[in-house]
């Protein structure tokens, strides 16, 4: 029997609209009755509506007499909700997310949106780190999918959608779009057999660590991009045994020629690609190899600005192309 549930997600820009895919999950954002709500607010609260069932309970590793089963529903719906927002960040250009550090933080509290000299009287105080007011319980009690009348979130043709100035969270008041492939995307993604999915979610677990480290641990956040692409070439060569070289006695199929050979296949044959694809394996191996960081790395490092831009868009670029190496996959492989 299905069990139906709501939860609060945020994004750092509005969603722009309702998606719902299929009777699996929906997504709105948050209008509820004495809802929070801040003109300063940097993270926008938004609903997901989904269902779990006995068959999917997960459990828990945190035992505790008497409370086994709550643990194991608090696990099972965790999972599934996490699930469902790391495959949208990865489909989209905007991080999904929800809280998880809940031991708190000290914090300025803003009592008003426009408090003047008052600030000034203001103290810190220990924070939890949640989105709550006595009325959100009530309203988070569902049996079905709740009615939407507003307008569906604008859809992009795929392509420009992931290569022509992504957003990725840059502009807060940009409101969030998706690709037009966004059904086939999922569509692909529920057809896969477990085994095949895991691949996916790792190569997905890596684009999300990717963006949350994008502004501050940049070099990780690379590394992270090329992860997740490394993952579904690992996942495209699963079955090819390593063949040597009569000659040299080298493999035929090194990694960085697999690294190659898989995105000139999904994402584009081309010389200009093949010279591009090239160029950041290096940038990988570099880093790897020598324990370099990227010049923009600390947060006030003295760069000229020329370079300061190159990293970006090289940064940028690479996090877009893991994304484009996780979605021409499935739209090519999966059941759409």
């Amino acid at each position: 029997m299905k069990e139906f549930h709501r939860a609060i997600f945020f994004t750092k820009a509005p969603l722009g609209g309702h998606y719902r895919y299929k009777d699996l999950f929906q997504i709105f954002p948050c209008d509820m009755e004495n809802m929070p709500i801040s003109k300063a607010q940097k993270h926008h609260p938004n609903i997901l509506e989904y269902w779990t069932i006995d068959d999917e309970i997960i459990k828990s590793p945190i035992e505790f007499e008497g409370l086994q089963d709550i643990f194991d529903k608090t696990a099972t719906q965790l999972t599934k909700q996490d699930r469902i927002l790391t495959l949208l960040s990865t489909f989209t250009n905007n991080l999904f997310f929800r809280y998880t550090d809940l031991s708190g933080t000290w914090g300025m509290p803003l009592l008003t949106d426009d408090p003047g000299e008052e600030a000034n009287t203001w103290s810190s105080k220990w924070c939890l780190k949640m989105y709550h007011s006595p009325d959100l319980p009530r309203q988070f009690k569902i049996d079905k999918f709740s009615d939407q009348k507003i307008h569906d979130i604008e859809r992009i043709p795929h392509r420009m959608f992931y290569t022509y100035e992504p957003d990725l969270d840059s502009d807060s008041q940009k409101v969030i779009t998706f690709p037009i492939t966004i059904d086939h995307l999922f569509n692909a993604y529920y057809s896969l057999e477990p085994t095949i999915a895991s691949y996916i979610d790792t190569a997905c677990s890596y684009i999300v660590s990717a963006i949350e480290l994008h502004n501050t641990r940049k070099t990780l956040s690379l590394l992270s991009s090329f992860t997740s692409m490394e993952t579904m070439v690992n996942l495209e060569y699963k079955n090819v045994e390593g063949e040597k070289c009569e000659s040299c006695g080298q493999l035929k199929y090194g990694v960085s020629r697999k690294f190659r050979e898989y995105l000139l296949k999904y994402i584009g044959d081309s010389p200009n690609n093949k010279k591009k694809f090239n160029n950041y394996y290096s940038i990988r191996s570099r880093i790897v190899h020598t324990g370099r960081q990227l010049k923009t790395e600390l947060l006030f490092a003295d760069v000229p600005e020329d370079d300061r831009q190159s990293e970006l868009i090289t940064r940028v670029g690479i996090l877009q192309l893991g994304k484009l190496s996780i979605t021409n996959w499935l739209l090519a492989n999966g059941d759409i």
